[in-house]
């Protein structure tokens, strides 16, 4: 008899591994410490999901989506270029790196831990650097959009994201990300009609 699926199981399942994730990270938790977690059994899991890899990606897509569509949020808000540019910047090195426990750090483990038989394709990569590259149009002068060709820009932000998530789980909060922000700011808006605020 074929297995019926259930939301509900699902969720919790879902439910249990972001609790993990956030509480001890992707490397520290199993799946039979989902399982368990989740009040299901591991037969349950693989009904639901191919492999841990793929409950991480369920739990961090909506998160990582829900929290990009609050920055194109609140960029909209700023008077000028520089002060939009300058917050998100600031948001995906290192608010967005911080929050909700250090949760993107893992992302970081989970791809560095794989398996070679465990899928993982940069379509969320992609997404991302889609939504921050919208978010940056919407900021910046028609003049300095063409450093947004190919999200080159916002695949460096992502690039950096990574190791910014990474140091902050080993030192914490880096002391050079304002100053880094503001370099980032001269230097993308460098020949822009847009003079920087003092």
């Amino acid at each position: 008899m074929a297995q019926v699926k259930k939301a509900q199981v699902r969720e919790a399942i879902l439910r249990s591994a972001n609790e993990l994730f956030t509480e001890k990270d992707y490397a520290s938790t199993t799946l039979a410490d989902i399982a368990r977690h989740a009040g299901v059994t591991m037969s349950n899991i693989y009904n639901y999901f191919d492999s841990k890899l793929g409950i991480l990606f369920a739990v961090y897509e909506p998160w990582l989506d829900a929290r990009l569509e609050r920055l194109a949020a609140e960029a909209a808000l700023f008077a000028t270029p520089r002060e939009g540019l300058r917050h998100v910047v600031l948001a995906v090195l290192r608010d967005i790196p911080s929050e909700n426990r250090n949760f993107a750090l893992n992302l970081l483990q989970a791809i560095a831990t794989r398996q070679a038989d465990e899928s993982y394709s940069r379509n969320l990569l992609r997404r991302s650097e889609a939504s921050v590259s919208a978010i940056l149009a919407a900021i910046l002068p028609p003049e300095r959009r063409v450093i947004l060709d190919d999200d080159l820009l916002s695949h460096l932000l992502f690039m950096a994201f990574d190791g910014f998530a990474l140091n902050y789980r080993l030192v914490g909060p880096s002391r050079r990300v304002e100053r880094l922000a503001e370099l980032l700011c001269d230097l993308i808006l460098a020949d822009s009609h847009s003079p920087r605020e003092t």
